[in-house]
């Protein structure tokens, strides 16, 4: 099983001008934002948390936990997804990472298994059903961050930031 601390330990390989971390979460805000809310949030997410709040790494951004009105927050993003959104999501998925084009990356609090989310990818324009679920992309955030964050960037680009031959 994949780790959300070998995430850090590669991280840190690549030049720090490449990626934007913020201070850790206290554990209050973490709490807090799970009570107004009513969810759990995965533990290699809170973990992620205790390190940054939130990672901007070449075109990737990961949410932290700021305020329910900031949007660039996993708070304002819930809050906007599931109450002002033309097609809000079920309450149940929460999103932690846009794609860009106003589809997300989402922790599936109905599919967890010791605090283990299944990580979904919400397509905002799609109508979903029974019959047709959102996509489940990786097992868990830590698996998440390895293949979207580190391999996707790796496959392009090395540790400086360099684009690679093609």
């Amino acid at each position: 099983m994949i780790k959300i601390s070998d995430f850090f330990k590669e991280l840190h390989k690549f030049s720090a001008h490449l990626y934007q971390l913020h201070g850790a979460v206290d554990k209050n805000k973490i709490i807090a934002f799970e009570q107004r809310h009513e969810v759990v949030l995965p533990a290699d997410y809170k973990f992620f948390l205790s390190k940054t709040n939130g990672i901007d790494f070449m075109g990737v951004t990961v949410y932290g936990i700021f305020d329910d009105t900031t949007f660039k927050s996993i708070g304002g993003s819930y809050v906007f997804e599931h109450y002002e959104a033309g097609n809000p999501m079920p309450l149940n998925l929460i999103p932690f990472s846009p794609d860009g084009a106003g589809n997300h990356y989402c922790f599936d609090s109905n599919n967890c298994t010791n605090e283990v989310c299944k990580i979904i990818f919400w397509q905002h324009d799609l109508s979903y059903d029974s019959d047709n679920p959102p996509e489940i992309v990786n097992e868990s955030f830590a698996e998440w961050m390895k293949e979207v964050v580190i391999d996707w960037t790796l496959e392009d680009y090395d540790y400086n930031g360099n684009r690679k031959r093609q």
